[in-house]
Parts: C-alpha cells; structure tokens; sequence
C-alpha cells in the first residue's frame, strides 16, 4: 500500500465505507484506505433516485480523482468519468500488482529476509516504481539484476517462483456481464448474493465496473477449462436471477499485460 496521495485525474479504486443520501465515502485500498467523497452526482449521468439502488456497503469500485484540497485534505472522486475499459484496464493493474508482491513476499520469506521487506519493498519503489515493473524486467532478463541493489539470494528465488509458473501456466478469460433489472422485484442484494455464489462455486473472480456492468475472469490450466467456468457462472446467474437483463460479452486481455499474467 502507498502512503502518498493521489494524483488529479488518476484512476483508483475504493470500497464504499459509508452511504448518505448526499453520496458516499469510500476508502482507498491502494493509499492506506484513505478516505474519498463520492458526491451522488458524480455517481451517475441519469437520474438517482436511490443511491443503494446503485451502492453498497463494502462493494468495491473504480473511481476518478476530480478534487484535491491540500489544505482541508479533502478529496472528491467520481464513478461516472471512468469508462468502461479505463475500469477493467484499473482492475487488471491492480489485480497483477497484487499478484507481483505477494511472489515477491513468497520469496523473502523463503530466503530468510522477512527482517528486510520493509528495506526490499523501499527499493523496489525506488528503482522500479512497482513489483510489476520488477518483476516483467526480472522475467525478461531471466537472470539477476547486477545493477540492482536488491539481495542476489531475494532474486534468483524470484526467478525459481517464475521458472515454475512458466511450467505450468494459467490461461485467463474475461467477459463483461450487463446485470441490469427488468423490475423492483430483483433487488441489489439478490444480485450480490448470486455473484458471490458464482465467485465460490466457480472460482472466477468478479468486480463492479458501473451500472449495469460486471467485470469476470476466470483462470485454468487450458483455455476450455477456462471457458467452462465462465459458462458455469453463466448457469448460475440465469437459474438464480430470473427478471434481469443478463448478457455476456468476451473481452481480450492487451497482450503485454497477458503475457505478464501468464508468466507469473
């Protein structure tokens, strides 16, 4: 997690803490779970007439910065500047970087330097801005960085971890699902229950990105494997939710980042 704050007009994403009928704050979980105001009208483009109809507690989301105030340390974020595919381009960033410290975690403590994360993690920021960034370059070499001032022993484990994954390498597939309502009788709650259902009987892992729109990925051995997860979630939200509007639409993975997946 970082410590700093926020750049203007950056992307990052927030779990709601609090709703009133003025808007939402939202905590950080890439800043230290910093606080961020969601105003009601930064929610949506069209009209809100309940906020819960569009939020709820502890629900992750995708948010823009659009006002810093130094002084009162105040920030405003909004949900509607964020396109749908800056949104999965933000979750897939997140995802591999989540991805990248906990190898990296992996590794120190197999080398007995768990006394020294918080000096490894101070470098890796220093000299690479990211485990990601560390990881892809130390990947791409496959071998140790010289000019690095991280231990030799933290980095060729790294590569061991790498050189197994590449054995045995995952293959993700995502979709975008629309969710939307056909009447009051559905409500939030029965489309949270149900997602979650699909995420533990599926194993695939899904965000919000906006109303009415989810983001899935589902990880296998082979692609078939893959694709049948996501055909199992597809059953499962039709037999569980009956008046929606439910549709499903294959999305590609920029290559460089799935070849980055694949590998680690």
């Amino acid at each position: 997690m970082e410590n700093r704050i926020p750049k203007y007009g950056s992307l990052v994403i927030g779990e709601v803490s609090k709703i009133s009928p003025f808007g939402a704050y939202c905590k950080l979980i890439e800043y230290n779970n910093l606080e961020v105001f969601l105003p009601l009208r930064e929610i949506s483009s069209g009209w809100i007439k309940n906020i819960h109809e569009f939020l709820h507690i502890n629900q992750r989301v995708v948010c823009k910065i659009i006002y810093i105030d130094q002084a009162k340390g105040t920030i405003d974020v909004s949900l509607k500047k964020v396109t749908p595919s800056g949104s999965k381009e933000k979750i897939n960033e997140y995802n591999l970087e989540k991805r990248s410290e906990a190898i990296v975690a992996q590794a120190t403590k197999v080398s007995n330097l768990t006394d020294q994360k918080n000096e490894i993690k101070s470098i890796i920021i220093s000299e690479f801005s990211n485990y990601t960034t560390f990881l892809s370059k130390l990947s791409e070499k496959d071998e140790v960085l010289k000019d690095s001032k991280l231990p030799i022993d933290l980095q060729n484990e790294i590569l061991s971890i790498i050189r197994s994954s590449r054995k045995e390498k995952e293959h993700i597939v995502s979709y975008i699902m629309t969710i939307g309502a056909l009447d009051s009788k559905t409500s939030i709650d029965e489309i949270k229950n149900t997602l979650e259902k699909v995420e533990k009987e599926t194993g695939s892992k899904i965000y919000y990105i906006s109303a009415p729109k989810y983001h899935i990925s589902a990880e296998a051995k082979n692609y078939p494997e893959a694709e049948d997860k996501i055909k199992k979630a597809e059953s499962i939200i039709n037999s569980s939710l009956k008046n929606i509007n439910f549709g499903m639409e294959k999305e590609k993975l920029k290559k460089d980042k799935e070849d980055i997946i694949n590998t680690l």
